[in-house]
């Protein structure tokens, strides 16, 4: 202790420093252990903190739902790129089993949603139907069948038939008279005209996928497909004969055809003005092919809600197949518009347990019989619906009415069907012809035995949409899937979920759905005696319904899971922009499959008859005449009325057989022969004939289609 200090003090640094230089230093002391201090940390300061952030942890449904995805993605890329043709894809088929795994397991997993729509049907009273409207359909739907008498419509036939429709229609309806209800309507739009329109969010994003199938179903007609078959120059001709006054039923010519495309594309012809040509046939086709986006939406939506509608309607609207079918020009584009709200209607109809939509249900349905002959097949999908719906416990005490709907459908479709139904009694060989040398040993024998022969068309028939859609090559990318890789996987995906959601749930629509496709697709499984022919795209079109129902309801859930799977903004981009991808992907594989890989395929194999015509328009506008112009047939070469249509001169048959050009050897005006490359017969009788001609080869823009152009000036009559 320092001296003058107080006591209890210690010494400071400075006091030692003094006492060391005095030469007596000051001990240190040590501070008991109860009396040593920790100093304090320094304060700091901070921002307030929120919660707790917990630390990022991966869930398996972030994980199941893409891998599930990917690997189906790849499978369908490699079967449709990878796979050599003809070989069974055993590896492929591994990973498929391993990508439906994982699909399953995430389904299990409930990590995609599966809700279905519920039963929107309330109690009612049924109303009773109108007797008297019911006579006067059966008495007018006599005189139809006796106005019907060969196989022509007559204008009579025709009033008295839509009186028929109209009042076996209003008989059954079900309410206040249609007809009353909508004369007032219109009658009321008359007095006071006004439109009312709602723009939203929803309806733009519905426009804007109609825009781009217009896009796809309209953009290069004229181009795609460019050259037409026999097949056109058929239905040219039936279109030829309505402008010259015929009005067939049922037209005989090539085996029998259904007429509302003839009347359209006659109408066409004298209304506006389109011609006689492809390209009329294509619009009407393209037309139609577009107008069933619509209906298609509203099934889809009925099934699975507004999402999965828009889903399936942009991928119909994108799709190779529907854009094909309603690009050739032919009846196949009429199958599926009138099929599409024939059962929008009858499950609209079930859902809701009204009875007007199942009588729209048969109208639509027998309106089709008129359009495509597989579309006689939408009666039986409309009873398969019927039924599966009977057999679920949403029918309980329902089961006796919704029988009698059935029957007031078919009695409608019969009504419809009624001067098609006098044309098959007085032509059944034309109306059946078709259906029983497919299906029957009519034609040549069956390859095999029948229940083996339909099992394996069953089979490549459900292969048609991921793996192999056959080798009609006018209709198809010969044994490639009919379904581009991104709308296959999105396929499977819906299968999947449907069958998964049905064994959960027991929906009767879940069911209906399934069953349907084979039913769809019996026009083409039913060929027995030409297995080769099936998988037909063009007569399994009904079955793009529930193929593109079911590739939107995957689509539509994959998104809705993912933006399930991941917190917040994160979740709403990552199922944004998986959609983006997918539809932009869907988008570039079907344009490349329509406008390159088709295109490319098609006029390898068809044959160039434009270019044939022109040479014939050329010749007769210049030195000669459409009358002296010819084309020497060979064996699997042109159509020769084909070239006539293409020369701009319908009707004309420009053969020549080779055994008639002697015929013209007296002849002295300027001649044009069209023979075929490898004819070298036709040439050498030409030049032994008319030594003065002049032959040149036509060199076409695709390698094999070149042909002889054979010319013989004009001659100086021999004195």
């Amino acid at each position: 202790m320092i001296p003058g200090e107080p006591a209890g003090m210690e010494p400071s640094v400075l006091d030692w420093v003094k006492s060391v230089l005095r030469g007596h230093p000051l001990p240190i002391p040590s501070a008991p252990a109860v009396e040593r201090h920790v100093l304090a940390p320094t304060p700091v300061l901070r921002l307030p903190e929120g919660p707790p952030r917990p630390a990022f942890r991966l869930q398996a449904a972030q994980v199941r739902i893409p891998l599930a995805v990917l690997v189906l993605l790849v499978v369908q890329f490699g079967l449709e790129h990878w796979m050599p043709r003809g070989e069974t894809p055993v590896a492929w088929i591994a990973l498929l089993l391993v990508g439906l795994g994982l699909l399953l397991w995430s389904a299990l997993r409930r990590d995609l949603p599966m809700e279905r729509r519920e039963d929107e049907s309330v109690a009612r009273t049924e109303s009773p139907v109108r007797g008297t409207a019911l006579v006067a359909g059966a008495i007018l739907s006599l005189a139809t069948f006796l106005l019907s008498g060969n196989n022509t419509f007559h204008k009579s036939t025709v009033v008295v038939w839509t009186a028929s429709v109209l009042c076996v229609m209003l008989g059954f309806w079900e309410g206040p008279s249609f007809l009353r209800t909508g004369w007032q309507g219109a009658a009321g739009w008359l007095r006071h005209p006004r439109i009312h329109l709602t723009i939203d969010g929803w309806a733009v994003a519905f426009w804007l996928a109609l825009g781009v199938a217009g896009f796809f179903r309209f953009y290069q007609l004229n181009q795609v497909p460019f050259d037409m078959w026999s097949d056109q120059a058929e239905k040219l001709l039936d279109v030829m004969d309505v402008l010259a006054g015929q009005t067939p039923i049922f037209f005989l010519r090539n085996t029998g055809r259904e007429p509302m495309q003839f009347y359209l594309a006659a109408a066409m012809v004298r209304y506006l003005g389109s011609g006689l040509s492809f390209l009329t046939l294509k619009l009407a086709t393209a037309f139609l092919g577009w107008l069933t986006l619509p209906f298609l939406y509203l099934f889809a939506r009925e099934y699975g809600g507004r999402y999965v509608g828009l889903a399936a309607m942009f991928l119909a609207g994108i799709a190779f197949w529907p854009n094909l079918l309603a690009r050739t020009g032919l009846r196949f584009a009429y199958f599926p518009v009138l099929a599409a709200p024939a059962v929008y209607f009858l499950v609209r109809g079930l859902q809701r347990q009204q009875r007007n939509d199942i009588l729209l249900a048969g109208l639509f349905a027998g309106l089709g019989l008129y359009g495509y002959s597989p579309a006689r097949v939408v009666p039986l999908v409309l009873a398969l619906g019927v039924l599966v719906y009977l057999a679920h416990p949403v029918a309980r005490g329902r089961r006796s009415l919704n029988l009698l709907w059935l029957a007031a459908a078919a009695v409608i479709v019969f009504a419809v069907f009624v001067p098609l139904a006098h044309a098959a009694l007085t032509e059944p060989d034309y109306f059946l012809e078709r259906v029983l040398t497919r299906v029957t040993s009519a034609e040549q024998s069956l390859p095999g035995p029948p229940l083996e022969i339909l099992v394996g068309n069953i089979w490549n028939a459900l292969k048609m949409f991921n793996w192999d859609s056959g080798d009609i090559w006018v209709i198809s990318l010969m044994h490639l899937p009919i379904l581009d890789w991104v709308t296959g996987a999105l396929f499977l995906v819906g299968v999947v979920l449907s069958i998964v959601r049905y064994a959960r749930d027991r929906s009767w629509l879940d069911l209906f759905l399934l069953l349907s496709i084979p039913l769809w697709m019996a026009p083409s499984i039913l060929s027995l005696a030409f297995p080769n022919e099936n998988p037909a795209p063009n007569r399994a079109a009904g079955a793009m319904i529930p193929a593109f129902t079911l590739a939107g309801f995957g689509l539509a859930s994959i998104l809705i899971g993912i933006r399930q799977a991941w917190p917040r903004r994160v979740g709403l981009v990552a199922a944004g922009g998986t959609g983006l991808l997918l539809l932009t992907l869907a988008g570039a594989n079907n344009y490349r499959m329509q406008f390159q890989d088709f295109m490319t395929v098609y006029r390898a194999r068809s044959l160039n008859t434009g270019d044939a015509g022109r040479v014939v328009r050329g010749f007769a506008e210049s030195v000669g005449s459409y009358e002296t112009a010819h084309v020497v047939p060979f064996p699997f070469w042109m159509d020769t009325r084909l070239v006539a249509f293409q020369a701009g001169r319908p009707g004309i048959d420009y053969a020549l057989k080779p055994e008639d050009i002697q015929g013209l050897a007296g002849e002295t005006a300027a001649q044009l022969f069209l023979v075929n490359i490898d004819d070298v017969e036709s040439m050498t009788q030409l030049e032994e004939l008319f030594p003065t001609g002049v032959a040149e080869r036509f060199v076409a823009a695709v390698e094999g289609h070149d042909f002889w152009i054979y010319f013989v000036p004009q001659r100086n009559p021999t004195p």
